[in-house]
């Protein structure tokens, strides 16, 4: 455990404030975040699929709130879990918004105002990452203080403390042990192949694999929910599991599309609906103003995010209908250094709108030479197509790119972009048809991108200022657990 001597003394002081108070607080939740590292939402992911496959998350959607429209603020770890932990689009927080950066100590996150009104405050594994904690001039991660695992945390917590976990699982994030998922009795022929990828036993094989590491995480979580009930605590603890952003293949995570950013979520907890199935649109970024709320404690004036409250309850309006969206810079690996590819997205309940920025540029990052072979990509060494994660189902990709069978998924996958992009969710899951060419929705496009920009305006982001080459100039930070073994 790391925890520095400054924290240790504000939390001691801050207890001692809200022990004073005494009698006069309500009772405050405990607060449980289970965080997957690279998990889309699926259709497969509804409730009644997922009794035997994800028993806890299957429990957690009958036993509170799911969501089908949940998006993550970002594609890209690092600027996903900068807007879980302020509230905030990414775009607002600076270097925040590219992969392997800082979260600048001017950021506010939830954890240290959680903390700072006498909650016990930790993570374990995966908290913000990746990146650098010191050239922030902060003194630990922002998810908290860092923790082996939930039984140390709860070692430290002081008696009658409400506490704040966040559970930051390295599943399903690559690399897989190929092979592992069919050897635990995974079906090839039962898993859904997008209609984005090949449907080849590789790519089945390769999704078995992640499968099987979801499974793995949700068996975790389990085990963190029977300590939680054999401590008596589970019906006054607010527990939210999902994912930071979407799943590592082709034309999911690093891009925009449903697949890169539209992830699970269910809730369960105090005041919160059992077995409700909401169709709004909900952001990741909601989650802080939710857990400051579910404190008693009021969200900064900067946040983006909305208090999932009146949701959750069933007892008052939302208030929005879309989340947006924004990718940065995630891999280096285009012409220039430091160049990403940005986007911006505006998504309701039936569309999704995207507007790339700089078209001109690649968008999975820039080809290379033909790789000596299957490993060669499997195992990240080959430098192409920089933002897609390497692995079977990429090696699959550029490997058999001029195969009639695979070269449409290649080109969905690498190919450039258009400005704007514009796709019916409802008629078109896997956004495999742009309409925005399409004369007969000039209107729609032309509407959504008058909200997009106003709306990014509002917010200051620099993308929207004729300044959004700042993101190409911050400098990425290499981070020292980036990419190290799986804490199983």
């Amino acid at each position: 455990m790391t925890i520095s001597r400054r924290h240790l003394l504000g939390a001691a002081a801050a207890s001692a404030a809200v022990a004073k108070l005494g009698a006069t607080l309500p009772r405050r939740p405990n607060i449980l975040l289970i965080l997957a590292d690279d998990w889309s939402w699926q259709p497969e992911d509804d409730r009644d699929r997922l009794i035997d496959q994800l028993p806890t998350f299957a429990r957690l959607q009958r036993e509170g709130t799911s969501f089908r429209n949940a998006f993550s603020a970002s594609p890209s770890c690092t600027a996903s879990r900068g807007g879980i932990l302020t509230g905030q689009y990414p775009w607002r927080l600076a270097e925040g918004a590219n992969l392997a950066s800082i979260l600048p100590r001017r950021f506010k996150v939830y954890p240290d105002a959680l903390e700072g009104a006498g909650y016990h405050v930790g993570y374990a594994r995966k908290g913000w990452a990746p990146g650098q904690i010191e050239p922030a001039r902060r003194t630990r991660n922002p998810a908290g203080a860092s923790y082996e695992d939930f039984d140390a945390f709860l070692a430290r917590r002081p008696k009658d403390t409400p506490f704040a976990f966040w559970f930051g699982s390295h599943d399903p994030h690559r690399p897989y042990v190929k092979g592992a998922g069919i050897a635990a009795g995974g079906d090839p022929a039962k898993v859904t192949v997008p209609s984005y990828l090949p449907d080849t036993p590789v790519v089945r094989s390769d999704i078995v694999d992640y499968r099987h590491e979801i499974e793995r995480l949700d068996r975790e979580a389990g085990a963190l929910l029977a300590k939680i009930e054999a401590m008596g605590e589970l019906d006054n603890t607010i527990v939210v599991m999902t994912g930071d952003n979407g799943w590592p293949f082709p034309r999911g995570k690093a891009t925009l599309y449903d697949a890169g950013w539209h992830v699970p979520l269910a809730i369960r907890g105090p005041g919160v609906r059992a077995g409700a199935v909401s169709e709004v649109p909900v952001s990741l970024i909601d989650l802080a103003p939710t857990f400051l709320g579910a404190a008693g404690l009021p969200a900064p004036a900067e946040t983006s995010g909305r208090d999932l409250l009146p949701l959750l309850s069933g007892r008052g309006p939302f208030g929005r209908d879309h989340v947006l969206g924004s990718m940065e810079r995630h891999m280096d690996g285009r012409t220039n250094p430091g160049e990403g590819y940005p986007m911006r997205a505006y998504r309701t309940a039936r569309h999704l709108y995207i507007r790339n920025f700089k078209p001109d540029r690649w968008p999975a990052g820039n080809p290379s030479g033909r790789p000596r072979d299957r490993a060669e990509i499997e195992e990240r060494s080959f430098a192409g197509f920089a933002d897609i994660d390497g692995g079977p189902t990429k090696a699959e990709l550029i490997l058999r790119q001029d195969d009639p069978a695979v070269h449409p998924a290649f080109e969905r996958a690498t190919g450039r972009r258009p400005a704007e992009e514009l796709f019916d969710i409802v008629a078109d899951p896997w956004c495999l048809t742009n309409l925005a060419a399409d004369p007969k929705h000039r209107a729609l496009v032309r509407s959504f991108g008058a909200k997009l920009d106003a709306e990014l305006r509002a917010t200051g982001d620099p993308r929207a200022q004729g300044q959004g080459n700042v993101f190409d100039d911050y400098p990425s930070y290499s981070d020292p657990g980036f990419g190290r073994p799986k804490e199983i």
